[in-house]
Parts: C-alpha cells; sequence; structure tokens
C-alpha cells in the first residue's frame, strides 16, 4: 500500500495537466433567446498543444435547448505552464414557466506533443433559466403584444438639404462658366478677355524680358483677331476709324506698339518698365469695357 500510494504522487506529479477550472460571467437570470457564456481555464506542461480543431463548431446544437453560438479561445505562457482560455457561448431555446436549472454537457480537450498525447474532461456545468412570462399569470391570460408600426420618416428635410447643394452646384457652374467665358457668358469671352486672363497668370511668374515678350504676344493676337489680320502699329489709325469705340484706347494702344518695337527689336538688353505687365492688363481692360459698349 505504501508503494502504491508513492507511485501515484509520483504520476500526480507529472501529469501534464497542472489545473483546471471553469467560471461563467452570470449563470442566473438568463431568459429564453439570451446567450450564456462559460470560461474554461486549462493549465498544461509547456509542449503541449490544445487541438483546436477537436473543439465544437459554433452552430452545433449541443441539446435541444442549446446552440453552440461562438468559440474563442487564447494562449499565454506563465512559468513552465501554457495557460489556454476557451470561451464558449451558447444561445437557449427553451421557454419555462418556473425557473429551471438547464445543463451544459461535459467537453473533453485533448493535448499533443510530439508524438505524446492526452485528453481531459471538463466537467458539465449549470445555469438557472428563468421564465418570461411570470409564474402567477395563465396561459389564457398572456396577451401577445401587436407588432410596432413602420417608423415614418420625413423627406422634407433631405428635400431641403438636396436643394441646397443642387443650388450651390449651379452658382459653382455659373462661377465657372463666367470664369472660363462658356455659355451662356460666351459674350464675355473677347479676345482681350482672355489675353487678361493670360496676362494674369503671367503676373504669378519670375519677372523678365521673356516674361514681358509672352505678354505682349497675348495682346498682339488679341488684337490681330479683333482687327481680322496681323495689325501693325502703322495700321492704328485705320483700326480705330474701322472700330470707332475703342478710340479712348488710342494713347494706350500707342504705348503698347512703343514697348512692343523696344522689346522685340531694340538692339541689346532691352530695358522693360516695372509697370509693363500691369499697364498691358489696364488695355485689355480698357478694351474689354469699351467694346462691352459698342452700339
Amino acid at each position: 500500500m505504501a508503494i502504491f500510494a508513492l507511485n501515484s504522487a509520483v504520476l500526480a506529479d507529472v501529469s501534464p495537466l497542472r489545473d483546471l477550472s471553469i467560471s461563467t460571467v452570470r449563470d442566473y437570470g438568463i431568459v429564453m433567446g439570451e446567450t450564456v457564456t462559460g470560461e474554461i481555464r486549462a493549465a498544461v506542461a509547456q509542449g503541449y498543444e490544445l487541438q483546436t480543431a477537436a473543439l465544437p463548431l459554433p452552430g452545433s446544437a449541443i441539446s435541444d435547448h442549446l446552440e453552440l453560438r461562438d468559440v474563442r479561445w487564447s494562449k499565454e505562457t506563465l512559468g513552465d505552464d501554457s495557460v489556454y482560455r476557451i470561451a464558449l457561448t451558447y444561445q437557449v431555446f427553451k421557454g419555462v414557466r418556473e425557473p429551471e436549472t438547464l445543463t451544459v454537457p461535459a467537453l473533453r480537450l485533448r493535448f499533443d506533443r510530439g508524438g505524446q498525447s492526452f485528453e481531459t474532461e471538463v466537467p458539465a456545468w449549470h445555469f438557472t433559466l428563468s421564465p418570461l412570462i411570470a409564474p402567477a399569470v395563465s396561459d389564457e391570460a398572456v396577451k401577445l403584444r401587436g407588432d410596432l408600426p413602420p417608423p415614418v420618416y420625413s423627406s422634407v428635410s433631405h428635400w431641403r438639404g438636396f436643394s441646397a447643394f443642387l443650388a450651390g452646384l449651379a452658382g459653382l457652374s455659373l462661377y465657372a462658366a463666367w470664369r472660363l467665358g462658356l455659355p451662356p457668358f460666351r459674350r464675355n469671352a473677347t479676345p482681350f478677355f482672355l489675353a487678361l486672363r493670360g496676362l494674369k497668370k503671367l503676373s504669378g511668374q519670375a519677372p523678365g524680358v521673356e516674361n514681358h515678350r509672352q505678354a505682349l504676344r497675348l495682346v498682339h493676337r488679341a488684337l490681330d483677331e479683333t482687327a481680322g489680320h496681323v495689325l501693325f502699329a502703322a495700321e492704328l489709325d485705320r483700326f480705330l476709324q474701322a472700330h470707332a469705340h475703342y478710340e479712348v484706347a488710342r494713347e494706350e494702344l500707342a504705348g503698347f506698339f512703343a514697348l512692343s518695337e523696344r522689346l522685340f527689336f531694340a538692339a541689346g538688353e532691352p530695358d522693360v518698365p516695372q509697370d509693363a505687365l500691369s499697364r498691358l492688363q489696364a488695355l485689355c481692360r480698357t478694351m474689354i469695357a469699351a467694346g462691352s459698349g459698342k452700339r
């Protein structure tokens, strides 16, 4: 007997299972349709791996009143042990008229290590199922609630928001059409309007002779399109006779042609006035205003 007791103690010491327990968050006051979760804690010797493929799968019917809804597990190392935590969530499909104790069946766990394996059984555990209807109420007195009416949503606020969005989009579209000279503002897209827009872009670049020459080309193009041919300085009088509404810009046009002669044909590095770009923009604005007042 002493030898048998000694052998039992040795076997207990070398067992790969160090600890096994199960706990629940709540095991009372459960009603039909609710879920109940049990967490298994199994501590085993390091190297033993839980065979998770042997765990029951979610959707499995455990009994006529329980269905497994979720299975989750984790592993951590504590000293020389591996601790597994397995959470199993069950849903209850049983109605009762009196409080009743239900049983979650026992569960077998299997662990393997290098060809060695062992199994252990997690004991069954229990929880209390409570009735949805008070025991004192008879079946005949139970009244089922009618279906809730469908919710009614007002579309007024949505239409207001959508209308405001459309109004903003229309405003932005009109502004873009005006800036780009598109219909219905096509009449504003005169050659001098386009030249003025190009001059504004050039004004944001570093000043230099080539920059000013590009600006002069924009105004030359506007004058050529307005005249219907390449317009030279010697033809200014004839141009103003044919387009009398531009007479107000005679001095500015004469200054433009003089500046063009200096920048394109003068010998050496031409001297460019610091306000050349602003003067060209002013000329375009004068031509735009004169053209809009044409009879």
